[in-house]
């Protein structure tokens, strides 16, 4: 457990490498006929499943700080066999299961923590008419099969993380293939990273009035050398946080963000002047921001205001039900909290009310955790956080950039 204190944020921080990013890169180096050499990468459980689930496919890993080069898997082996083990990375699962049946690759699949529980049939449900056999559609699962080209039909609120682990695969098979949108993408910035990393190793993709066409037989090519991206969510958090805590003369500037990327944080500034006022009431429409919801709503219950939150309906199924556990958390705050199809309300007591070293159960969620933790720019008096470790999942350094831009912590 931590005992989390009233904290001021201010200072210089380079921006944290983005997992969603390196995992992509990673999974794409390990196609190519030559190694690839990856820079940047991220230390967190996220990465360290992408590396494990890229040996059990039979590649090399050689990992050197923030420099990972992965020399690929043997190609056309009959009866390869990998044993995945997700652990709690919904982005390795979906990739690892697509990846492994373009290739016609065996494998015996399971995770952890909220993992196994989290929808997973849009994508294994779809492969299944298209070649591939699922013992079940939930983990744990066996998985046996080459994934057949044709055209794949999704909503836009069913995930990018399907269709990113498609649009990997499907440019590897034999012929053409179609992903249509029956509704727009909730959020497309994930299919627009993983379009632009697909590009850096020769694979084209063509966005067409319907969602993609890709082009089979295609073949990856190694770049020899790629770099990460620098994380705008993370840094957005940061920032946040010190415009939270700019009345009391905190400040928090964060460096090295790639300005073309199309990660969908890039535009939240626009954002901040919203957290750094001392506002009682305030309608927010987290749909550009989606993992800012959690933060908003955390500051928004500790300083007793009364904030809907709208526009975030997929936070329901995250490493947490993200919604439900911050209206069980609001309420532990002394704020009335109750959940929306969408978002919640808070309904503000106008001052906080809750008492010192409140526990709070993050319930694995790093979001939750950070979120929780940043707020403290907000805090009268400390709280306690169920589990040190939760960042990890994502951000193994969060506490100590969290101590050296002014949060105050104890370990117990």
């Amino acid at each position: 457990m931590i005992r989390i204190y009233p904290s001021v944020f201010s200072g210089q921080l380079k921006a944290p490498a983005s997992h969603a990013h390196a995992q992509r890169l990673l999974f794409m180096s390990s196609v190519p006929a030559k190694p690839t050499t990856v820079h940047n990468v991220p230390d967190c459980e996220d990465v360290d499943a992408t590396i494990s689930c890229l040996e059990a496919m039979g590649c090399v890993i050689d990992r050197n700080g923030t420099d990972v080069t992965v020399t690929p898997f043997p190609k056309g082996i009959m009866g390869q066999i990998a044993e995945f083990n997700f652990g709690q990375s919904a982005t390795t699962s979906r990739i690892a299961i697509a990846l492994a049946a373009a290739f016609g690759i065996r494998a015996e699949c399971k995770a952890s923590g909220n993992l196994p529980r989290r929808a997973l049939f849009p994508l294994t449900g779809r492969m299944a008419i298209r070649g591939v056999r699922f013992t079940k559609f939930s983990m744990p699962f066996s998985m046996q099969g080459k994934l057949e080209p044709g055209e794949y039909v999704f909503e836009g609120d069913e995930g990018s993380q399907f269709i990113s682990a498609l649009l990997m695969a499907l440019p590897l098979l034999a012929s053409d293939s179609t992903l249509k949108l029956a509704s727009p993408l909730i959020d497309s910035s994930f299919v627009d990273l993983t379009i632009r990393s697909l590009a850096d190793f020769g694979v084209k993709i063509e966005t067409t009035d319907y969602g993609y066409f890709i082009p089979g037989r295609q073949y990856y090519h190694s770049p020899g050398e790629i770099t990460t991206e620098n994380d705008w969510g993370l840094a957005a958090l940061w920032v946040a946080a010190g415009a939270a805590s700019g009345e009391r003369s905190g400040d928090v500037i964060i460096t090295d963000l790639p300005a073309d990327s199309p990660q969908l944080y890039r535009d939240v500034a626009k954002e901040f002047p919203f957290i750094a006022q001392d506002y009682a009431e305030l309608d927010f429409d987290a749909s550009t921001c989606p993992s800012l919801a959690s933060f908003y709503a955390a500051m928004s219950a500790v300083k007793g205001a009364t904030v809907t939150i709208s526009g975030v309906p997929q936070l329901r199924s995250k490493e947490s039900d993200r919604l439900a556990v911050m209206a069980e958390i609001c309420n532990a705050l002394g704020q009335k909290t109750t959940l929306k199809k969408d978002g919640l309300h808070i309904d503000g007591t106008g001052k906080p009310e809750y008492p010192e070293d409140l526990k709070i159960n993050c319930h694995r969620d790093p979001w939750i955790f950070m979120s929780m933790a940043l707020a403290s720019a907000k805090l009268t008096k400390p709280i306690i956080l169920d589990n040190e470790y939760c960042p990890e999942k994502i951000y193994r350094n969060f506490l100590k950039d969290f101590a050296a831009l002014g949060g105050k912590y104890e370990i117990l």
